[in-house]
């Protein structure tokens, strides 16, 4: 009899001990939208514009992209564009693997990755399949002017959760 009250209480006692797991620790997404960048000393207001995952080339991951975008891409138009690429559900720092930066001014385009280009420093908070979450900052030479990039910030909820 007393063996079967000890597997009693212990039954019974596994599913408490299961909802203590540190599954609730992980970051959460935030409900604002928020897209903006300091260029130049110019603070920069953008839109996600599109996102997406790509199997990695050797196959052992997968890569999330996503765009941003401030302007019209028209010929004479001030723009600037944003694609932001790094492993898919990872989080941390100094994770991103490219950072390119697009810009059209008076009719010309200029485009550089400032990862592979320049320094930059990044922080992935929250990589989910429903939201996006980072900081960073960093500067490249662009057809010899300085580009800095400061107070980057991108936090942005998926319309349609994927996997």
């Amino acid at each position: 009899m007393k063996t079967y009250l000890h597997l009693l209480i212990i039954l019974v006692s596994l599913p408490i001990f299961n909802s203590c797991s540190n599954d609730d620790d992980s970051p959460t997404c935030t409900e604002n939208e928020i897209a903006s960048i300091e260029i130049n000393n110019d603070l920069k207001q953008f839109q996600v514009y599109g996102w997406g995952i790509d199997l990695d080339n050797d196959g052992t991951g997968h890569t999330l992209g996503l765009w941003l975008m401030t302007g019209v891409l028209q010929p004479q138009q001030d723009t600037y564009a944003i694609t932001i690429k790094l492993p898919y559900k990872q989080t941390g720092r100094n994770i991103i693997e490219e950072f390119i930066y697009f810009r059209v001014q008076n009719g010309t385009s200029s485009e550089i990755d400032v990862v592979a280009r320049g320094t930059f420093e990044s922080n992935v908070t929250v990589n989910t399949n429903s939201c996006f979450s980072a900081t960073f900052s960093g500067s490249v030479i662009l057809n010899g002017n300085e580009i800095t990039i400061e107070n980057g910030i991108v936090e942005h909820i998926y319309d349609d959760p994927f996997d």
